[in-house]
Order: C-alpha cells, then sequence, then structure tokens
C-alpha cells in the first residue's frame, strides 16, 4: 500500500470517485453529500493524503488551510476533515500512518498548529497520534448564509502542535465555515 499526499489541485476524477466512494461507505447518512463532492459545508481541502491498495483509495484525509483566530491570535492551521479508513482495511495502523503524513506535510509548509473537530469517542484515537484536547470553549464558525453560529456542543476541538505548543485560550473563530 501506497502513502500518497495529492494537491487539491491535482485529484484526478478517478480519485476523486475513490474518495467519494469511501466517505459515503463510511459514512452513509452523509451519502447525498458525498455523493456530489467531497466539499463538507463547501470547504475543500487544499492537499489530501490517501492510502492506495491496488488503485483503491482504502484510507484519506482531508487538510483545509485556514487562518483562524483563537482568542486574539491569529493562527494558520491545518484543517482535518474527511477522515475513513474502509472497513476492511481498519486494524492495519492506516489511520496513524495518515496523520503521521498530514502533519509532517503541515510542519514542512509552515502550520502553526492542526486543528480537528470530532465527536468525543474518537478523541482517543486522535491523542495517541499527538493530538491534544482543547478545553470547552465557544467555536464560531460563518454559516452559508454569511451569519456567525456555534459549532454543535456535541463535538470536541483538538490540536496538533507544531509552530505552537500551547493553543491560544478563548473563543476560537474559524473565519469561514467548518470543514
Amino acid at each position: 500500500m501506497k502513502i500518497k499526499i495529492i494537491q487539491e489541485i491535482e485529484i484526478t476524477e478517478k480519485i476523486d470517485r475513490g474518495i467519494r466512494d469511501g466517505l459515503c461507505r463510511c459514512f452513509p447518512p452523509d451519502t447525498e453529500i458525498f455523493s456530489k463532492s467531497r466539499g463538507w459545508h463547501g470547504s475543500m481541502p487544499s492537499w489530501n493524503v490517501i492510502i492506495e491498495d491496488s488503485e483503491r483509495v482504502a484510507a484519506h484525509v482531508g487538510i483545509i488551510d485556514r487562518i483562524i483566530k483563537a482568542g486574539s491570535r491569529q493562527l494558520r492551521v491545518a484543517g482535518i476533515q474527511n477522515v475513513f479508513v474502509l472497513p476492511e482495511y481498519r486494524g492495519q495502523g492506516l489511520f496513524d500512518k495518515l496523520m503521521d503524513a498530514s502533519m509532517k506535510e503541515a510542519e514542512r509548509l509552515g502550520f502553526d498548529a492542526g486543528l480537528l473537530y470530532c465527536v468525543p469517542a474518537l478523541g482517543k484515537v486522535y491523542a495517541r497520534c499527538g493530538w491534544k484536547l482543547l478545553p470547552k470553549e465557544d467555536i464560531i464558525r460563518i454559516d452559508e448564509n454569511g451569519s456567525e453560529v456555534a459549532i454543535p456542543g456535541k463535538n470536541i476541538a483538538m490540536f496538533f502542535p507544531l509552530k505552537v505548543t500551547d493553543f491560544p485560550a478563548g473563543t476560537i473563530h474559524l473565519q469561514g465555515n467548518d470543514w
């Protein structure tokens, strides 16, 4: 199996279809969205990390390049989106390889930190890859209508230290929609 880092502008139709198929399989309630686009709330990744097995996308993570505001500070974050490992490939360490490759690329590109939102049950999976839980803070996004709205409290926020080792305290404003 091969890990590939692919800039969004270099995504082929075949890889796009493979990623969308994987997202539909792993997130059945969101099939309507992912059958048409990989962008969550219209946020498309800047680059993707995939693991292929015989020309099939077995695992994927998309990375959003975004300047956010955390407290009074602006940060360039590598936002994690659309992570999946197909069921038949789970238990082989592919998730850890995806996270490692994505954050090494973010570090190479000079990002301040990684940032993600997930359900609490996945927190321990990300933590084993070096992600740190952020304290409960207000997280604001800008929806499709241009309104500022809070991210639902059911999700937790985590960050991956790169240039910034201690995430600034205070409200997090995504300065765009979530991913």
